[in-house]
């Protein structure tokens, strides 16, 4: 068995092939959601209970969250993501989420798409979606559509994608220490993976400079692969633009740049356990960045 089973405690009850998401609010209710939405259970647990738990998750999964750093999270990747925000941030109690990955490894072949999802392995790629909505299965599955010859490097800020390929290498940032340095961030390591010999480069996620040195490496000819929040086709070009400018990028330089370095754009739409995903390009109309079907 599993340790984080048996580190769920009181939770375990829960456990399901379904389940995607269990949540603890700070009176102590757990919530689950299997892919239609939360909804309570009967269980209830004490502050110390979920706080125990979360503590344990997150030390397990190589992260910190105690009195003087009330909010964490973690990951084990394969297995689950946690993050635990305790009192004072918290004001009712400590509040617990764990993200529950897909229990059936997915291929390209199990989504609905309006087009050819290969395109992923083949192009660089920008997956777009709101939370849960599928993008990192998506990634893995795009990523173990690679040429098995290919070296893959993977960048994080916590471990999440668990690929099947067979040559992976993972990076993850690390958080400052209580002096205030040793702290590894993104862009350090998107900057560091041309020194790795790498045939792949994948990001996690995309949120900030890290966009910077992701587009110098895939325009370089350099495959890549990252995510990014966004809700609609419309709003992905808005959320890239807005990432660019405040990674330092001159507005006169994102549209051109994004355009020439990022093939093709996917958004995922999850419906029940489903994942319908959206194919579409980057254009760029003078300084504007859109984005266009097909």
């Amino acid at each position: 068995m599993e340790n984080w089973r048996t580190d769920l405690g009181p939770l375990s009850v829960l456990l399901n092939d379904s389940l995607r998401d269990l949540c603890v609010d700070g009176d102590g209710r757990a919530w689950v959601d299997d892919g239609r939405g939360f909804r309570e259970t009967p269980v209830t647990l004490t502050a110390t209970e979920v706080r125990h738990i979360g503590v344990t998750l997150i030390e397990s999964g190589g992260g910190r969250v105690d009195d003087a750093r009330p909010v964490g999270d973690a990951a084990l990747a394969g297995s689950l993501r946690v993050h635990l925000a305790l009192p004072p941030v918290a004001r009712t109690g400590p509040l617990l989420s764990i993200r529950f990955p897909s229990r059936r490894r997915l291929g390209l072949a199990d989504f609905e798409a309006d087009g050819d999802l290969e395109r992923l392995s083949r192009e660089t790629s920008l997956i777009a979606g709101v939370t849960g909505s599928g993008k990192s299965t998506l990634a893995a599955a795009a990523i173990d559509g690679l040429p098995q010859s290919a070296r893959v490097v993977i960048v994080e800020d916590v471990a999440e994608l668990n690929p099947a390929h067979p040559h992976t290498v993972c990076l993850t940032t690390r958080a400052a220490n209580a002096d205030g340095g040793g702290a590894v961030r993104l862009s350090d390591l998107v900057a560091e993976t041309l020194r790795m010999r790498p045939d792949s480069l994948v990001v996690g996620e995309i949120r900030g400079a890290e966009i910077r040195d992701f587009l110098a490496v895939t325009s370089a000819g350099h495959h890549g692969l990252s995510t990014i929040h966004a809700g609609s086709i419309e709003a992905i070009a808005a959320r890239v633009t807005t990432v660019a400018l405040l990674a330092g990028i001159p507005r006169s330089a994102v549209a051109p740049l994004v355009a020439g370095s990022i093939s093709t754009v996917a958004l995922c739409s999850r419906s029940d356990d489903s994942v319908t995903v959206s194919l579409g390009r980057f254009v760029a109309e003078g300084s504007r960045l859109r984005v266009v079907p097909g």
